[in-house]
């Protein structure tokens, strides 16, 4: 009965949350705000996690939006540009990896896209969709709305940009 309760208990941890992690690390004295991984695109072989950060720290803001790019064929992904309505985007790869490795491993790209503050909250209101080429294939990713709000409300910073009134 213990031994159940207990494997109940590790379950239930280990379960998908909706809710951003925030931290603050006295080091660096930087907050982050970070949303869980959420599936952006997938197919029968190849998938693509997001998750949107927001570091906060000596007065600066910086919003990113980090992507995961999993390929299960015999070549790891290799991505070339990420565009949004036309307009390239400043996608920056950080690793290649090996992911997975159970009956063979497949091949991982991980890099970010650095956003302004308007690109950020309008992503808030309406998403993005992303236009990804790569070597191999490409991909048209859905980066739903509810990630960047969820960070923007984690982080205290719903408030209008500006004054409206007059």
């Amino acid at each position: 009965m213990l031994a159940r309760l207990l494997f109940f208990i590790l379950l239930a941890a280990c379960a998908p949350s909706e809710r951003l992690q925030r931290s603050y690390s006295p080091e660096t004295r930087v907050w982050q705000s970070m949303s869980r991984d959420t599936e952006v695109f997938r197919d029968g072989e190849d998938h693509v996690s997001a998750r949107t950060i927001i570091l906060e720290g000596d007065g600066e803001v910086a919003y990113y939006l980090s992507l995961s790019f999993l390929r299960g064929g015999p070549n790891g992904p290799k991505i070339l540009t990420v565009s949004q309505d036309a307009q390239r985007l400043d996608y920056v790869r950080h690793d290649r990896l090996n992911v997975f490795c159970v009956d063979r491993c497949h091949k991982a790209e991980v890099g970010q896209i650095r956003l302004t503050q308007e690109q950020f909250r309008t992503a808030a209101d309406a998403g993005m969709i992303l236009q990804v080429d790569g070597l191999r294939r490409d991909y048209t990713a859905v980066v739903p709305a509810r990630l960047f709000y969820s960070a923007l409300k984690a982080a205290n910073l719903l408030a209008p940009l500006r004054n409206l009134s007059p």
